[in-house]
């Protein structure tokens, strides 16, 4: 009995002694490195390397899609209002897994999220994306109007005048770019997903046997920017509706440019008297035998 004894005496030492050495060797909890903003950073405001800093924290406390390195910033905007310690992860900055889509959030006080729709070639290749700095482009048919000759001839002066149609004339094209510095906050094509995989063949597995469907071709995207109601009138103004597409053209601006260009527009008229474009021999032959005679 006092050999049993002492042999369970023993067993629960060791054992003891074994979970004391275990503690003692514990590995640290592991954390993950993150990116904090080191000062506020307003929307619009470039995150550079100097403005963020790592920080190492518990896995849980991980936001968003995370940024490990501070090489990882290099001047994108803040799409959202980023306050000093805060996480700065891909979704503020228009480089994370998920869409950040609160769009009041990305409005500066005063500003209204205002949309218009491009195709391929209106949109840049649908090249542009959420922080980028746009100018809007107007092309637009109009129809050449001319005073009539009972209108010229009335004297009274008290009478409006009245116009109609050159013959010819219609349908001219008129372009001017109506909007300079708009800053983007949302492209629809962003949020394009591909389609869900299928069992096509009733396997019971998803593999190379499978066709899967095909994935939906983008031919037009909806741009989303920051502006005023006075804006809104312009692109409502601009299109007929909210689905027409090629009367506006977005053009891509330098993200520290903010001066507004005074542009003249064009018509075929300053084409050929600013640009010097040629005019066929025919149409020159037309105007003069259509000259009054004196």
């Amino acid at each position: 009995m006092v050999g049993v004894l002492l042999a369970v005496l023993a067993f629960v030492a060791i054992v003891i002694l074994l979970n004391q050495r275990e503690a003692e060797v514990a590995p640290e909890a592991v954390q993950e490195t993150v990116l904090v903003a080191r000062q506020n950073i307003e929307i619009g405001d470039p995150v550079t390397p100097d403005i963020v800093e790592e920080l190492a924290v518990n896995p849980e406390a991980v936001q968003g899609t995370p940024l490990r390195s501070t090489s990882q910033v290099s001047g994108q905007p803040a799409l959202f209002a980023i306050p000093a310690g805060a996480q700065v992860t891909g979704e503020l900055i228009g480089t994370g897994d998920q869409l950040a889509v609160n769009i009041a959030a990305q409005l500066e006080p005063g500003e209204k999220a205002i949309t218009f729709q491009v195709d391929r070639v209106t949109g840049v290749d649908f090249l542009v994306k959420p922080g980028d700095s746009i100018d809007i482009v107007l092309s637009q048919q109009i129809t050449v109007l001319q005073e009539t000759a009972d209108s010229i001839a009335n004297d009274d002066p008290e009478a409006p005048p009245r116009f109609e149609a050159v013959t010819g004339l219609d349908n001219q094209q008129t372009v001017k770019a109506i909007l300079q510095d708009k800053r983007v906050l949302y492209v629809s094509s962003t949020r394009a997903t591909a389609p869900e995989l299928q069992d096509t063949n009733g396997d019971g597995v998803i593999d190379e046997n499978d066709v899967q469907p095909e994935q939906a071709v983008v031919d037009s995207v909806i741009i989303v920017f920051a502006g005023t109601d006075q804006d809104a009138e312009v692109i409502k103004f601009a299109q007929n509706d909210f689905a027409e597409v090629g009367s506006l053209t977005a053009v891509i601006r330098h993200a520290d440019d903010d001066g507004i260009e005074e542009t003249l527009g064009i018509t075929i008229d300053q084409l050929v008297e600013e640009y010097g474009l040629r005019i066929p021999g025919i149409v020159e032959q037309l105007n003069e035998e259509a000259a009054p005679t004196p």
